[in-house]
Protein backbone atom coordinates (compact mmCIF):
# COMPACT_ATOMS: atom_id res chain seq x y z
CA UNK A 1 0.00 0.00 0.00
CA UNK A 2 2.87 2.38 0.78
CA UNK A 3 4.29 1.86 -2.73
CA UNK A 4 0.90 2.58 -4.27
CA UNK A 5 0.59 5.83 -2.33
CA UNK A 6 4.11 6.93 -3.30
CA UNK A 7 3.37 6.14 -6.95
CA UNK A 8 0.24 8.27 -6.80
CA UNK A 9 2.18 11.21 -5.33
CA UNK A 10 4.71 10.85 -8.18
CA UNK A 11 1.97 11.03 -10.85
CA UNK A 12 -0.01 13.94 -9.34
CA UNK A 13 2.33 16.83 -10.39
CA UNK A 14 2.15 15.69 -14.02
CA UNK A 15 -1.64 15.97 -13.87
CA UNK A 16 -1.25 19.53 -12.61
CA UNK A 17 1.10 20.54 -15.43
CA UNK A 18 -1.24 19.12 -18.05
CA UNK A 19 -4.36 20.88 -16.76
CA UNK A 20 -5.44 24.38 -17.71
CA UNK A 21 -8.27 26.44 -16.28
CA UNK A 22 -9.49 28.75 -19.04
CA UNK A 23 -12.27 31.13 -17.98
CA UNK A 24 -14.17 33.80 -19.92
CA UNK A 25 -12.52 37.20 -19.84
CA UNK A 26 -10.97 39.98 -21.85
CA UNK A 27 -7.59 41.61 -22.48
CA UNK A 28 -6.95 45.29 -23.23
CA UNK A 29 -4.00 45.72 -25.60
CA UNK A 30 -1.54 48.61 -25.87
CA UNK A 31 -3.64 50.03 -28.74
CA UNK A 32 -6.72 50.02 -26.43
CA UNK A 33 -8.37 47.17 -28.32
CA UNK A 34 -10.42 44.77 -26.19
CA UNK A 35 -9.88 41.10 -26.98
CA UNK A 36 -12.64 38.90 -25.64
CA UNK A 37 -11.93 35.21 -25.13
CA UNK A 38 -10.59 32.87 -22.49
CA UNK A 39 -7.80 33.37 -19.94
CA UNK A 40 -5.99 30.62 -18.05
CA UNK A 41 -6.92 31.29 -14.43
CA UNK A 42 -4.03 30.12 -12.25
CA UNK A 43 -3.79 30.01 -8.48
CA UNK A 44 -0.62 31.89 -7.60
CA UNK A 45 0.46 33.87 -4.57
CA UNK A 46 2.38 36.32 -6.80
CA UNK A 47 1.07 38.89 -9.27
CA UNK A 48 1.42 37.69 -12.87
CA UNK A 49 3.82 39.04 -15.47
CA UNK A 50 2.13 37.22 -18.37
CA UNK A 51 -1.09 35.37 -19.18
CA UNK A 52 -2.27 32.64 -21.51
CA UNK A 53 -5.12 33.74 -23.77
CA UNK A 54 -7.19 32.13 -26.50
CA UNK A 55 -10.04 33.45 -28.64
CA UNK A 56 -12.34 30.47 -28.16
CA UNK A 57 -12.31 27.19 -26.22
CA UNK A 58 -10.95 25.21 -29.20
CA UNK A 59 -8.20 27.58 -30.34
CA UNK A 60 -4.54 27.26 -29.42
CA UNK A 61 -3.53 29.53 -26.49
CA UNK A 62 -0.93 32.23 -26.85
CA UNK A 63 1.10 33.99 -24.18
CA UNK A 64 0.68 37.72 -23.67
CA UNK A 65 3.37 39.44 -21.60
CA UNK A 66 3.05 42.51 -19.42
CA UNK A 67 4.47 44.57 -22.32
CA UNK A 68 1.59 43.52 -24.58
CA UNK A 69 -1.48 44.29 -22.47
CA UNK A 70 -2.57 47.18 -20.26
CA UNK A 71 -5.24 45.24 -18.39
CA UNK A 72 -7.09 41.96 -18.27
CA UNK A 73 -10.12 40.63 -16.48
CA UNK A 74 -11.50 37.19 -15.75
CA UNK A 75 -15.27 37.58 -15.56
CA UNK A 76 -16.54 37.94 -11.96
CA UNK A 77 -13.22 36.66 -10.58
CA UNK A 78 -10.19 38.94 -10.93
CA UNK A 79 -8.99 42.05 -12.70
CA UNK A 80 -5.46 43.38 -13.22
CA UNK A 81 -4.24 46.72 -14.57
CA UNK A 82 -0.75 47.74 -15.69
CA UNK A 83 0.97 50.73 -14.09
CA UNK A 84 4.46 52.11 -13.65
CA UNK A 85 4.77 52.50 -9.89
CA UNK A 86 7.24 52.82 -7.06
CA UNK A 87 7.76 49.43 -5.38
CA UNK A 88 9.27 49.37 -1.89
CA UNK A 89 12.00 46.77 -1.42
CA UNK A 90 12.33 46.73 2.38
CA UNK A 91 12.01 43.25 3.85
CA UNK A 92 9.53 41.95 6.41
CA UNK A 93 11.19 38.68 7.48
CA UNK A 94 12.67 39.08 10.95
CA UNK A 95 16.09 37.81 9.81
CA UNK A 96 16.26 40.45 7.02
CA UNK A 97 15.00 43.54 8.86
CA UNK A 98 17.64 46.29 8.96
CA UNK A 99 18.81 48.63 11.70
CA UNK A 100 17.34 52.02 10.83
CA UNK A 101 14.54 52.85 8.45
CA UNK A 102 14.81 51.20 5.03
CA UNK A 103 13.29 53.47 2.38
CA UNK A 104 14.70 51.60 -0.63
CA UNK A 105 12.48 51.19 -3.69
CA UNK A 106 12.49 50.49 -7.40
CA UNK A 107 10.44 51.90 -10.27
CA UNK A 108 8.77 49.03 -12.11
CA UNK A 109 6.03 48.18 -14.58
CA UNK A 110 3.65 45.76 -12.87
CA UNK A 111 0.17 44.30 -13.12
CA UNK A 112 -1.74 45.41 -10.03
CA UNK A 113 -4.71 43.40 -8.82
CA UNK A 114 -7.87 45.48 -8.47
CA UNK A 115 -9.39 44.77 -5.06
CA UNK A 116 -12.09 47.45 -5.24
CA UNK A 117 -12.90 50.28 -7.63
CA UNK A 118 -15.40 52.82 -6.36
CA UNK A 119 -16.59 56.34 -7.08
CA UNK A 120 -13.80 57.93 -5.01
CA UNK A 121 -10.80 55.58 -4.71
CA UNK A 122 -9.43 52.28 -6.03
CA UNK A 123 -7.49 49.78 -3.93
CA UNK A 124 -4.88 47.52 -5.56
CA UNK A 125 -2.51 44.83 -4.33
CA UNK A 126 0.86 43.64 -5.57
CA UNK A 127 2.91 40.71 -4.30
CA UNK A 128 6.33 39.57 -5.50
CA UNK A 129 8.98 37.36 -3.92
CA UNK A 130 9.76 40.08 -1.34
CA UNK A 131 6.37 40.91 0.17
CA UNK A 132 2.78 41.99 -0.44
CA UNK A 133 1.99 45.68 -0.88
CA UNK A 134 -1.18 47.72 -1.30
CA UNK A 135 -1.75 50.72 -3.58
CA UNK A 136 -4.41 53.42 -3.60
CA UNK A 137 -5.51 55.84 -6.32
CA UNK A 138 -8.29 58.41 -6.04
CA UNK A 139 -10.45 59.64 -8.89
CA UNK A 140 -8.28 62.71 -9.41
CA UNK A 141 -5.03 60.74 -9.80
CA UNK A 142 -3.59 58.90 -12.80
CA UNK A 143 -1.19 56.61 -10.98
CA UNK A 144 -1.54 54.49 -7.81
CA UNK A 145 0.57 55.24 -4.75
CA UNK A 146 1.85 52.51 -2.44
CA UNK A 147 0.38 52.32 1.04
CA UNK A 148 3.61 52.08 3.01
CA UNK A 149 4.44 49.94 6.02
CA UNK A 150 7.99 49.51 7.32
CA UNK A 151 9.69 47.37 9.95
CA UNK A 152 13.11 48.28 11.32
CA UNK A 153 15.27 48.02 14.41
CA UNK A 154 15.83 51.24 16.33
CA UNK A 155 19.49 52.27 15.94
CA UNK A 156 19.99 53.46 19.53
CA UNK A 157 18.11 50.50 21.07
CA UNK A 158 19.41 47.20 19.60
CA UNK A 159 16.80 44.48 19.53
CA UNK A 160 13.82 46.84 19.61
CA UNK A 161 11.78 46.57 16.41
CA UNK A 162 9.53 49.40 15.31
CA UNK A 163 6.59 49.33 12.91
CA UNK A 164 6.06 52.44 10.83
CA UNK A 165 2.45 52.52 9.64
CA UNK A 166 2.64 55.28 7.05
CA UNK A 167 -0.48 53.84 5.40
CA UNK A 168 -2.62 55.07 8.32
CA UNK A 169 -1.72 58.70 7.51
CA UNK A 170 -2.32 58.03 3.81
CA UNK A 171 -5.79 56.64 4.48
CA UNK A 172 -6.59 59.56 6.78
CA UNK A 173 -5.73 61.94 3.95
CA UNK A 174 -8.18 60.21 1.59
CA UNK A 175 -10.90 60.19 4.24
CA UNK A 176 -10.55 63.92 4.77
CA UNK A 177 -10.51 64.53 1.04
CA UNK A 178 -13.80 62.71 0.55
CA UNK A 179 -15.27 63.58 3.98
CA UNK A 180 -15.87 60.30 5.77
CA UNK A 181 -16.69 61.59 9.28
CA UNK A 182 -17.19 58.26 11.06
CA UNK A 183 -13.68 57.13 10.06
CA UNK A 184 -11.82 60.29 10.99
CA UNK A 185 -11.48 59.08 14.57
CA UNK A 186 -7.79 58.37 15.11
CA UNK A 187 -8.53 55.37 17.34
CA UNK A 188 -10.43 53.65 14.52
CA UNK A 189 -7.58 54.22 12.06
CA UNK A 190 -5.00 52.79 14.43
CA UNK A 191 -6.91 49.50 14.49
CA UNK A 192 -6.77 49.10 10.70
CA UNK A 193 -4.40 46.23 9.91
CA UNK A 194 -2.32 46.01 6.75
CA UNK A 195 -4.37 43.33 5.00
CA UNK A 196 -7.18 42.82 2.51
CA UNK A 197 -10.00 42.59 5.03
CA UNK A 198 -9.30 45.72 7.09
CA UNK A 199 -8.20 47.90 4.19
CA UNK A 200 -11.27 47.00 2.14
CA UNK A 201 -13.53 48.01 5.04
CA UNK A 202 -12.00 51.49 4.92
CA UNK A 203 -12.18 51.68 1.12
CA UNK A 204 -15.87 50.70 1.12
CA UNK A 205 -16.51 53.54 3.58
CA UNK A 206 -14.62 56.07 1.45
CA UNK A 207 -16.55 54.94 -1.62
CA UNK A 208 -19.85 54.95 0.33
CA UNK A 209 -20.75 51.41 -0.72
CA UNK A 210 -21.60 48.10 0.90
CA UNK A 211 -19.05 45.26 0.98
CA UNK A 212 -19.37 42.79 -1.88
CA UNK A 213 -19.82 39.28 -0.58
CA UNK A 214 -17.96 36.63 -2.54
CA UNK A 215 -20.08 33.90 -4.10
CA UNK A 216 -17.31 31.44 -3.25
CA UNK A 217 -17.16 30.56 0.47
CA UNK A 218 -13.74 30.75 2.07
CA UNK A 219 -14.20 27.48 3.97
CA UNK A 220 -16.21 24.27 4.13
CA UNK A 221 -16.92 21.49 6.60
CA UNK A 222 -16.54 17.78 5.99
CA UNK A 223 -17.32 14.55 7.81
CA UNK A 224 -16.83 10.91 7.00
CA UNK A 225 -15.75 7.45 7.94
CA UNK A 226 -13.15 4.92 6.88
CA UNK A 227 -10.80 2.12 7.76
CA UNK A 228 -7.78 2.42 10.05
CA UNK A 229 -5.08 -0.11 9.10
CA UNK A 230 -2.35 -0.17 11.73
CA UNK A 231 0.57 -2.24 12.90
CA UNK A 232 2.65 -2.06 16.09
CA UNK A 233 6.33 -3.02 16.05
CA UNK A 234 9.22 -3.30 18.48
CA UNK A 235 12.57 -1.71 17.67
CA UNK A 236 15.94 -1.85 19.42
CA UNK A 237 17.16 -4.21 22.13
CA UNK A 238 14.09 -6.31 22.81
CA UNK A 239 13.14 -9.95 22.12
CA UNK A 240 10.07 -8.78 20.19
CA UNK A 241 12.35 -6.77 17.87
CA UNK A 242 13.96 -9.99 16.66
CA UNK A 243 13.62 -11.49 13.20
CA UNK A 244 11.16 -14.13 14.37
CA UNK A 245 8.72 -11.57 15.83
CA UNK A 246 5.46 -11.09 13.99
CA UNK A 247 3.08 -8.13 14.13
CA UNK A 248 -0.59 -8.59 13.42
CA UNK A 249 -2.24 -5.99 11.23
CA UNK A 250 -5.30 -4.34 12.78
CA UNK A 251 -8.31 -3.34 10.67
CA UNK A 252 -10.70 -1.07 12.56
CA UNK A 253 -13.19 1.69 11.67
CA UNK A 254 -12.51 5.40 12.05
CA UNK A 255 -14.58 8.57 11.87
CA UNK A 256 -13.40 12.02 10.78
CA UNK A 257 -14.59 15.61 10.71
CA UNK A 258 -12.93 18.91 10.02
CA UNK A 259 -12.79 22.16 8.12
CA UNK A 260 -11.07 23.29 4.92
CA UNK A 261 -9.83 26.85 4.31
CA UNK A 262 -9.25 27.89 0.68
CA UNK A 263 -6.23 29.95 -0.29
CA UNK A 264 -8.20 31.28 -3.29
CA UNK A 265 -11.89 30.39 -2.91
CA UNK A 266 -12.70 31.13 -6.55
CA UNK A 267 -10.27 28.41 -7.72
CA UNK A 268 -10.11 26.05 -4.75
CA UNK A 269 -6.81 24.38 -5.60
CA UNK A 270 -4.75 25.10 -2.50
CA UNK A 271 -6.46 24.10 0.75
CA UNK A 272 -5.46 24.34 4.40
CA UNK A 273 -7.20 21.53 6.26
CA UNK A 274 -7.69 20.85 9.96
CA UNK A 275 -8.93 17.31 10.52
CA UNK A 276 -10.09 15.58 13.68
CA UNK A 277 -10.20 11.76 13.71
CA UNK A 278 -11.34 9.12 16.16
CA UNK A 279 -9.67 5.76 15.53
CA UNK A 280 -8.92 2.51 17.27
CA UNK A 281 -6.74 -0.56 16.83
CA UNK A 282 -6.18 -4.01 18.31
CA UNK A 283 -2.46 -4.82 18.28
CA UNK A 284 -0.33 -7.89 18.90
CA UNK A 285 3.39 -8.52 18.51
CA UNK A 286 4.54 -12.06 19.23
CA UNK A 287 7.48 -14.45 19.05
CA UNK A 288 7.97 -18.04 20.20
CA UNK A 289 8.72 -16.94 23.78
CA UNK A 290 6.95 -13.61 24.26
CA UNK A 291 3.79 -11.77 23.29
CA UNK A 292 2.54 -8.21 23.79
CA UNK A 293 -1.03 -7.20 22.96
CA UNK A 294 -2.95 -4.00 23.58
CA UNK A 295 -5.91 -1.97 22.32
CA UNK A 296 -5.45 1.67 21.41
CA UNK A 297 -8.09 4.40 21.14
CA UNK A 298 -6.84 7.68 19.71
CA UNK A 299 -8.06 11.17 18.89
CA UNK A 300 -5.87 12.69 16.17
CA UNK A 301 -5.75 16.38 15.24
CA UNK A 302 -4.13 16.75 11.82
CA UNK A 303 -3.27 20.09 10.17
CA UNK A 304 -2.59 19.54 6.46
CA UNK A 305 -1.84 21.38 3.24
CA UNK A 306 -3.78 19.91 0.30
CA UNK A 307 -3.41 20.72 -3.38
CA UNK A 308 -5.82 19.76 -6.17
CA UNK A 309 -3.41 18.80 -8.94
CA UNK A 310 -6.34 18.14 -11.26
CA UNK A 311 -9.28 20.45 -10.62
CA UNK A 312 -12.52 20.19 -12.58
CA UNK A 313 -16.17 20.32 -11.56
CA UNK A 314 -16.70 16.58 -11.98
CA UNK A 315 -13.45 15.25 -10.57
CA UNK A 316 -10.53 16.56 -8.55
CA UNK A 317 -7.29 14.68 -7.88
CA UNK A 318 -5.36 15.84 -4.83
CA UNK A 319 -2.37 15.21 -2.63
CA UNK A 320 -1.53 16.55 0.80
CA UNK A 321 1.03 16.55 3.59
CA UNK A 322 0.74 17.34 7.27
CA UNK A 323 1.37 16.06 10.76
CA UNK A 324 -0.84 14.30 13.24
CA UNK A 325 -1.04 15.12 16.96
CA UNK A 326 -2.30 11.94 18.64
CA UNK A 327 -3.84 11.62 22.09
CA UNK A 328 -4.28 7.94 22.99
CA UNK A 329 -5.63 5.69 25.73
CA UNK A 330 -4.82 1.98 26.12
CA UNK A 331 -6.64 -1.07 27.39
CA UNK A 332 -6.00 -4.82 27.56
CA UNK A 333 -2.29 -4.04 27.77
CA UNK A 334 -0.84 -7.50 28.42
CA UNK A 335 2.67 -8.90 28.19
CA UNK A 336 3.09 -12.69 28.14
CA UNK A 337 6.46 -14.43 28.64
CA UNK A 338 7.00 -18.17 28.25
CA UNK A 339 7.86 -19.91 31.56
CA UNK A 340 9.94 -23.03 30.70
CA UNK A 341 9.54 -24.52 34.19
CA UNK A 342 5.77 -24.31 34.22
CA UNK A 343 5.65 -24.70 30.41
CA UNK A 344 3.12 -21.89 30.04
CA UNK A 345 2.88 -18.18 29.23
CA UNK A 346 2.90 -15.93 32.30
CA UNK A 347 0.78 -12.84 31.69
CA UNK A 348 1.48 -9.43 33.25
CA UNK A 349 -0.89 -6.49 32.83
CA UNK A 350 0.43 -2.99 32.05
CA UNK A 351 4.06 -4.16 32.14
CA UNK A 352 4.86 -1.89 29.18
CA UNK A 353 4.25 1.79 29.90
CA UNK A 354 2.47 3.32 26.88
CA UNK A 355 2.66 7.06 26.18
CA UNK A 356 -0.58 9.00 25.86
CA UNK A 357 0.75 11.59 23.40
CA UNK A 358 2.79 11.29 20.20
CA UNK A 359 2.97 12.93 16.80
CA UNK A 360 3.64 11.63 13.30
CA UNK A 361 3.84 12.85 9.72
CA UNK A 362 1.07 12.16 7.24
CA UNK A 363 0.70 11.98 3.48
CA UNK A 364 -2.67 11.82 1.73
CA UNK A 365 -3.85 11.35 -1.85
CA UNK A 366 -7.26 10.85 -3.37
CA UNK A 367 -10.11 12.08 -5.55
CA UNK A 368 -13.22 14.24 -5.12
CA UNK A 369 -16.28 13.29 -7.18
CA UNK A 370 -18.87 15.92 -8.15
CA UNK A 371 -17.57 18.32 -5.47
CA UNK A 372 -19.17 16.23 -2.71
CA UNK A 373 -17.63 12.78 -2.25
CA UNK A 374 -13.97 12.55 -1.26
CA UNK A 375 -12.17 9.20 -1.38
CA UNK A 376 -8.66 9.19 0.07
CA UNK A 377 -5.72 6.99 0.98
CA UNK A 378 -3.40 8.14 3.75
CA UNK A 379 -0.03 7.04 5.09
CA UNK A 380 0.91 7.97 8.66
CA UNK A 381 4.57 7.49 9.48
CA UNK A 382 5.90 5.49 12.40
CA UNK A 383 5.53 7.12 15.80
CA UNK A 384 6.96 5.88 19.10
CA UNK A 385 4.35 5.21 21.79
CA UNK A 386 6.86 4.29 24.52
CA UNK A 387 9.72 6.20 26.12
CA UNK A 388 12.33 3.55 26.94
CA UNK A 389 16.05 3.99 26.37
CA UNK A 390 17.02 0.74 24.68
CA UNK A 391 13.86 -0.16 22.78
CA UNK A 392 10.62 1.34 21.58
CA UNK A 393 7.17 0.35 20.40
CA UNK A 394 6.07 2.20 17.29
CA UNK A 395 2.76 2.53 15.48
CA UNK A 396 2.44 2.83 11.73
CA UNK A 397 -0.91 3.46 10.09
CA UNK A 398 -2.68 3.61 6.77
CA UNK A 399 -6.19 4.88 6.37
CA UNK A 400 -8.80 4.62 3.67
CA UNK A 401 -11.50 7.26 4.03
CA UNK A 402 -14.71 8.55 2.48
CA UNK A 403 -15.77 12.10 3.37
CA UNK A 404 -18.83 14.14 2.47
CA UNK A 405 -17.95 17.75 1.66
CA UNK A 406 -20.42 20.46 2.71
CA UNK A 407 -20.22 23.52 0.44
CA UNK A 408 -20.07 24.72 -3.16
CA UNK A 409 -16.48 23.78 -3.98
Amino acid sequence: MKRSLLALFWVLPFLSVAQSNFQKGYVVTNSKDTLRGYIDYKESALNPSSIKFKDNPESKPRTLTIDECTAYSIDSLEKYERYIVSVSTSREELSNILVGRDSSFRIDTVLLKVLNRGKNVTLFSYKDDIKKRYYIMDKNEVKPVELVRNFYFKPDQPGRMLTENVYVRQLRSKMRLFIVPDLLDERILLRVNYGDKDLLKVIYKINDEQPVKSKFPASRFFAGTGLNISQARYNGGHLLAGSDAKSKTSYMPLITTGIDFFSNPSIGKLIYRVELSLLMSKNEISSSVQRHSFDQLSVAATPQVIYNFYNSNRIKVFGGIGFSLNLSSYSNNETAVYNPFKMRMDVTKDFVDMQNFNFSYQGTAGVVLNKKIEISLGYIGSAAITNYTFYSVTMQRYKVGVNYLFGKH
